[in-house]
């Protein structure tokens, strides 16, 4: 068992994890052991069991405060660099940046993905509401593959070259959620199937949901797990099914590609798994005994907002009504790895928390809790890469800019 010191070690991402930990090697016989009560105790303690790494952060590297920020004044704007309707936006659903520093946008409203030079001037676009080659029932995510642009719609994934050609189309699951672009031309669809009266379910359940691995031409290459589906309960009243709501503060499972590899976890505590490209399971990343306690007033401050938005009789009211309370909440709500390889696991807000900022919690590549970084008000993060976030935020008249900001790693 070995205890890290306050110096932890940094690695980038190459063709995967085992290439960045081939270099952290040499250093690590040189950071010195935290012992004794003058050192305090160990920022993390690793071992190995049967073959598989395992990191405990005992506490966060920064203590209380942060040494990461976020500045709220945008290097790029994309709703102010520009005029026209190429720079209005509408149900935004998500932004990237490109490997040539190019960013890309997904409008909801026109279903076009709009892709921007690096300081913000429209460069093209294509899309549009349709069901050809090239248009979108629902667009719902984008991601860059290399040079390559995938675009996620409701059932189907359009393949663009990076001059926005439209070179290919599949089918997809239709409840895919969203993509993970994993080294080496493999493409990891993220799906969150709901529970249907015909799966003949009821009571509470975790529906698990699969892990297939594909290629850049819908090919399945192969499975490489599952993940725990979101908590939820299913009414059924004298035989007869009712409906189906989420548990309060239920738990979910989320994903993430780290380089050739996978993370996943389920929110019920702070642990994730990282798999090879086999669902190997080669390493757990956990925080022990981080505190998700929930106070009985924001237990029913949350009933009370999801069930005043339904009338009394109303149909669906009655599930929500029947679903089971969580004694904790979820531990996060996402998972981002930024251009480092470090982890960034978006901490849960309730519903009634939503209008506080949003604040991430970071793991250094090698495991090490670093802190915590708070974004700024009203800004929903998309993409973090080593000196920028990516995002949008939404002004006083709810107007929506997608953002570029500074990230500083002091």
């Amino acid at each position: 068992m070995k205890a890290r010191s306050e110096h932890p070690g940094k690695r980038r991402r190459g063709s995967g994890t085992a290439f960045v930990r081939s270099l952290l090697l040499p250093v690590l016989p040189f950071l010195p052991a935290c012992q004794g009560s003058e050192a305090g105790p160990p920022l993390v303690v690793q071992r190995d069991s049967a073959g598989i790494e395992i990191v405990e952060a005992m506490r966060p590297l920064w203590g209380d405060s942060s040494l990461w920020s976020i500045d709220p004044d945008p290097l790029v704007d994309l709703t102010l660099s520009g005029n026209g309707p190429h720079h209005e936006f509408h149900g935004l659903r998500d932004m990237k940046q490109r490997p040539d520093g190019s960013l890309m946008v997904a409008d909801g409203s026109s279903n076009e993905v709009r892709v921007f030079s690096a300081a913000g001037e429209f460069l093209g676009s294509f899309g549009g509401r349709g069901d050809g080659p090239g248009e979108f029932r629902t667009l719902r995510r984008i991601e860059s593959a290399g040079d390559t642009l995938l675009a996620l719609d409701r059932g189907r994934l359009t393949v663009a070259a990076h001059d926005l050609t439209v070179v290919g189309t599949f089918d997809i699951d239709p409840w895919t959620v969203d993509l993970h672009y994993v080294d080496g031309g493999r493409i990891l669809p993220e799906i969150s199937r709901p529970v249907l009266p015909m799966d003949g379910l009821t009571g509470s359940v975790r529906p698990p949901q699969p892990l297939v691995l594909l290629d850049l031409k819908g090919a399945r290459i192969d499975s490489v797990g599952e993940l725990r589906g979101a908590e939820v309960h299913v009414l059924v009243r004298d035989g007869s099914y009712v409906g189906t709501a989420p548990h309060f503060f239920g738990k979910a499972s989320h994903v993430a590609a780290l380089g050739g590899h996978i993370l996943r976890g389920s929110s019920d505590a702070m642990r994730l798994e990282e798999l090879d490209l086999s669902g190997n399971l080669v390493r757990i990343l956990r925080i022990p005994g981080y505190p998700l306690d929930l106070s009985d007033a924001l237990i029913a401050a949350e009933r009370d907002f999801l069930l005043d938005g339904f009338t009394p009789g109303h149909p669906l009211r009655a599930p929500f009504e029947a679903a089971p309370v969580s004694d904790t909440r979820p531990a996060f709500t996402d998972i981002l790895v930024d251009s480092s390889g470090a982890v960034w696991l978006e901490l849960h807000r309730g519903r009634t928390e939503q209008d506080q900022p949003e604040k991430w919690l970071v793991l250094d590549a090698d495991g090490t809790w670093l802190g915590t970084v708070e974004m700024p008000d009203r800004f929903r993060v998309a993409q973090i890469t080593m000196d920028a976030v990516l995002g949008v935020r939404e002004d006083a008249l709810d107007i929506q800019h997608p953002q570029l900001l500074r990230l500083t790693r002091n």
